[in-house]
């Protein structure tokens, strides 16, 4: 590869040069870094230069916690996102419906009661009423729920006497009768009856979600729970070089321990391979707040009674968690009620601290269990646009200004707790643009036009350093990524214009001239 000369506004996020005029990238790493006369004296005669102009770069973006796969699969489904009432996604599902061969299952995903007149869950008979010759199963925007018609319900075989699953929970009318909505682990009864896509296919929807995110300036995802036969896909796709980006994979803990160890043998003994990592496990230890699944010391505000579901027994989550930090694995865990993140990190105390125990979404931390998040040393893997999409009607959950309330979505609190930030979008529950992840990070405004919690607020350059450094540090790379330095991955998301100069509310617009990652441009902005 001939060398490449970035020149122009350069913000390294490295504390010994935060700026630099220039960098010179050789063989996939800077080589130099530094003015643009220092690179140039350096450069072979055979250079590529890249003018930045009124632009600037940044150490490659990182989304520390999305949905490659879940994304992908949207993207061919019906989206039902924005979706003003049950009605609309209905009448959404129908006309997809008219194109699909009878019997095929019509998959969907994004609604959102919440943004519903009333904020009820919905039912099967308007959705069975539109469907009659399919079985549907549509993904609630955070996917902790599942809505399906009564078709759907026969083939996955619920019935008014099919008991609720541990760590789930099948909703109900008053005959007792399935409504139609599936709470969490009580979504793989229905998953179970869906026919599986094939090698092929699983590849080319990682592939859609892939390229997507590189347009948007991600360098590197971490994948927040893969099945053996997405990391299979993943191994197929690195070994033929063809991951346009990198790909740091957590494996599925959920499944039956045997499983699990079956695959960290695998890895454990796998050979390197670009741009795929495997070295981590995700388990779930509660739903989410949006369903009101997420586990609560207290009952929810709205809901009287309801204190949420644990997906996984508490006295298990902390046996996994232990077996995972033994086999040498890193151990992450979906923790988003006050109670689960507690209880999350009360486990991770135990795990030796060069593992790096992740904290995942760490939604709803009280201000009084912040010394067990100093003392377990996790990361504290969030979401900066969950706050801005959920601040609407968190309050409604978990009530104003309850403790509770004061540690939801609270990023400033965990960094000063001394805990590494790691920033990501959970996509496709929110957008995976980081560029509205940064916005969110800095002015915490609601899509209402409300600023919540401003007490909570960064600063752009500790939002840009969590979706960069931090997310390197989440994934053991700090020392090759996360910075512009001599030595370090050449990996560039670079701007149109000025990141840290531009107004707060021209980030999302802010257009990404080029991605690129080892030198190699995989993006370029038209």
């Amino acid at each position: 590869m001939a060398d490449l000369l970035v020149v122009g506004r350069l913000h390294t996020m490295d504390a010994s040069r935060p700026r630099a005029q220039a960098a010179l990238v050789r063989e996939g790493k800077f080589a130099r870094v530094g003015t643009r006369e220092e690179c140039e004296r350096e450069a072979g005669s055979d250079v590529k230069f890249v003018e930045l102009g009124e632009g600037c770069a940044v150490p490659g973006l990182a989304d520390a916690h999305g949905h490659p796969l879940l994304h992908g699969r949207n993207l061919a489904e019906v989206r039902l996102s924005g979706a003003a009432s049950e009605q609309d996604c209905v009448e959404r599902v129908a006309r997809y419906a008219q194109t699909a061969p009878a019997g095929q299952w019509i998959r969907g995903n994004g609604w959102d009661q919440n943004l519903w007149p009333g904020r009820d869950f919905p039912d099967a008979a308007m959705l069975s009423a539109a469907t009659p010759g399919h079985p549907a199963a549509l993904m609630r925007v955070d996917a902790h729920a599942l809505w399906c018609n009564e078709l759907g319900l026969q083939l996955a075989g619920i019935t008014a006497a099919t008991p609720d699953p541990p760590g789930g929970r099948i909703l109900r009318r008053a005959d007792a009768a399935p409504s139609g909505v599936l709470l969490d682990n009580a979504m793989a009864l229905v998953r179970r009856a869906i026919p599986p896509p094939m090698a092929r296919e699983a590849e080319e929807t990682l592939l859609r979600s892939l390229q997507a995110l590189t347009a948007v300036g991600i360098t590197s995802v971490h994948d927040a729970s893969a099945g053996p036969e997405i990391l299979d896909a993943y191994r197929r796709l690195a070994e033929r070089d063809a991951l346009p980006l990198r790909v740091y994979a957590m494996i599925d803990g959920q499944r039956a321990w045997e499983q699990v160890e079956e695959q960290l043998r695998f890895w454990r003994k796998a050979p390197p391979l670009s741009r795929l990592t495997v070295r981590a496990v995700k388990l779930f230890a509660d739903g989410a707040l949006g369903s009101r699944g997420a586990a609560l010391f207290e009952p929810y505000e709205d809901d009287s009674g309801n204190t949420g579901l644990w997906l996984m027994d508490p006295r298990e989550l902390s046996d996994r968690i232990a077996r995972v930090a033994a086999a040498g694995f890193q151990p992450c865990v979906h923790c988003i009620g006050d109670r689960a993140c507690a209880t999350t990190l009360e486990a991770f105390v135990a795990v030796p601290r060069d593992l790096r125990p992740r904290a995942e979404h760490l939604q709803v931390l009280r201000p009084r269990d912040v010394p067990l998040l100093r003392k377990s040393r996790a990361i504290a893997s969030m979401q900066p646009t969950h706050a801005v999409s959920d601040g609407v009607w968190a309050e409604a959950r978990l009530g104003r200004g309850t403790e509770r309330q004061r540690g939801a979505y609270a990023w400033r609190q965990a960094l000063e707790a001394g805990a590494p930030l790691a920033f990501g979008s959970d996509f496709p529950v929110e957008s995976m643009d980081p560029r509205l992840g940064l916005r969110a990070a800095v002015v915490r405004k609601t899509a209402a036009g409300a600023v919540w919690m401003p007490e909570q607020r960064l600063t752009r350059e500790e939002a840009l350093r969590a979706f960069t450094a931090g997310a390197a540090y989440a994934e053991f790379a700090e020392g090759r990524r996360g910075l512009i330095r001599e030595g370090f991955d050449a990996d560039l998301t670079v701007f149109a214009r000025d990141v840290m100069e531009v107004h707060v509310d021209e980030l999302p617009g802010l257009a990404i001239a080029a991605t690129v990652i080892a030198g190699s441009v995989e993006y370029a902005g038209s």
